[in-house]
């Protein structure tokens, strides 16, 4: 009889088993605690793997996604996924102990058009290129950052002049944060403006800028029309933006989740 009990009950656990590695991800998702800002639409496939249509981020769209499990976190009781989607990949992992989720190894590029129209305003000049974010490692938890690394390159940036393109090369802003800031390097590389300088946000709002940008011989007439609009000139060839202030605390709070 105990004989038959152990074997009822592996039959039982195995099935159980086989149940939650087959069960549509869509009749797990109403248990999950989404934020109110995120919605997914076209959701196919089980924990262990699918696809998703679309995910709005603030009514941003990431389309084309691609999810897949990582047996390898296991170990550490956590739930870890690869997602590719149509303008990048990240890895995300969450842990069932304390609630916290991490992302590492994402990228993510956008035609800065494709950003622009979503801004509530027309922009004053129309800038062109293709900005790439790339997150190192990035941990949250209950919605909250407690800690962020990565980059924002802005590639081929130039100015739409009536259909002709005037590109200045790319640029970087080294990110890395937490509850207390955020701090930012800025550095061009190798383009036809030499940048440096470096910023910070703070969870009470304040912020400050310091940027020094170098021209080189030959820059196009619009692009020094609109340095001499944003920045102070030191000499013939050198620019600097400083500035200090307080963000919009809307802003403030949807950088710190307060």
């Amino acid at each position: 009889m105990f004989r038959l009990w152990k074997f009822t009950l592996f039959f039982l656990l195995c099935l159980v088993l086989a149940l939650l590695i087959n069960l549509p991800v869509k009749h797990v998702l109403p248990y999950v605690k989404l934020p109110p800002t995120v919605r997914l639409t076209g959701l196919d496939g089980n924990l262990f793997g699918g696809s998703i249509a679309e995910v709005y981020l603030n009514d941003f769209p990431i389309q084309g996604i691609q999810y897949s499990y990582m047996p390898s976190c296991i170990p550490m009781l956590k739930l870890c996924y690869h997602v590719d989607y149509d303008q990048g990949q990240l890895q995300l992992a969450y842990d069932v102990l304390n609630g916290d989720t991490e992302v590492s190894r994402s990228r993510v590029e956008y035609p800065v058009t494709t950003l622009l129209a979503r801004l509530p305003v027309p922009a004053l000049v129309k800038p062109t290129g293709r900005l790439q974010l790339e997150i190192d490692d990035m941990s949250m938890q209950q919605n909250k950052l407690l800690s962020v690394n990565g980059k924002l390159t802005w590639r081929d940036l130039g100015l739409d002049q009536d259909g002709s393109n005037v590109n200045i090369g790319d640029y970087q802003v080294d990110i890395s944060g937490d509850v207390e800031a955020y701090n930012f390097t800025f550095n061009d590389l190798d383009a036809a403006l030499g940048v440096s300088g470096d910023g910070s946000i703070s969870a009470a709002g304040s912020y400050e800028v310091d940027v020094r940008i170098a021209t080189k011989a030959g820059l196009d007439p619009q692009i020094k029309s609109i340095l001499n609009l944003v920045a102070a000139r030191s000499n013939a060839n050198k620019y600097r933006i400083e500035q200090k202030g307080r963000m919009p605390a809307n802003i403030t709070r949807q950088l710190f989740r307060q």
